[in-house]
């Protein structure tokens, strides 16, 4: 499916709590900080629609700069404690009134080195409303994913902290390397890594 009739949705919500106290989408990796990989990424790519769940303007003034500067739509989850099924939910019942979107790309403001390439493998492996196709390592499904708009109603009743993984599991799976998949969530993942070259 053509990236034009798809919304990209960026999660940057949580509350990062294995992170300690800093703000983990605020720290450093390779000169800049690690929400704008991801955020930069997706923002090149000609999306029906660009949103980002993230944390009150308040707690990240400025991750909301930087996606206001790139042309997302921000959504505010104020309770992150819910888990990542509240940033889904909010961002599904943004998108569901477009018709014109006929699904969304989840994607993770912690996972910093997932190429372009690789989003559009996912996109383009998506035929239809009916479609799901996840990440895979070769061991587990995960995002980057999506989920067509048939899935929308099962998306609006997720709860807790496993997201849409029940739905992945069942999808096409696009295997790509642990490396690009890898998810930041202590300060020691930061260095745990080189830079992924763009396929």
């Amino acid at each position: 499916m053509r990236t034009e009739r798809i919304a990209a949705v960026l999660l940057a919500a949580g509350t990062s709590s294995r992170f300690g106290e800093d703000d983990k989408l605020m720290a450093d990796l390779r000169g800049k900080p690690l929400v704008a990989h991801t955020l930069e990424t997706v923002a090149s790519m000609a999306f029906a629609e660009l949103v980002a769940v993230t944390r009150p303007i308040d707690q990240a003034p400025v991750i909301h700069r930087k996606l206001d500067r790139r042309g997302f739509t921000i959504l505010v989850n104020d309770r992150p404690a819910e888990g990542i099924s509240g940033s889904i939910i909010r961002a599904v019942e943004h998108v569901m009134p477009i018709n014109r979107i006929r699904g969304i790309l989840i994607c993770l403001a912690d996972m910093p080195d997932v190429p372009q390439s690789h989003y559009n493998h996912i996109c383009l492996a998506a035929e239809d409303i009916r479609s799901v196709v996840a990440s895979t390592d070769g061991f587990s499904s995960s995002p980057p994913a999506f989920i067509g708009r048939k899935h929308f109603p099962e998306l609006l009743a997720l709860k807790g902290d496993q997201g849409a993984r029940a739905l992945l599991s069942h999808g096409l799976q696009i295997e790509t390397t642990g490396a690009i998949l890898r998810d930041i969530d202590t300060p020691d993942d930061l260095s745990g890594g080189s830079p992924i070259t763009p396929a």
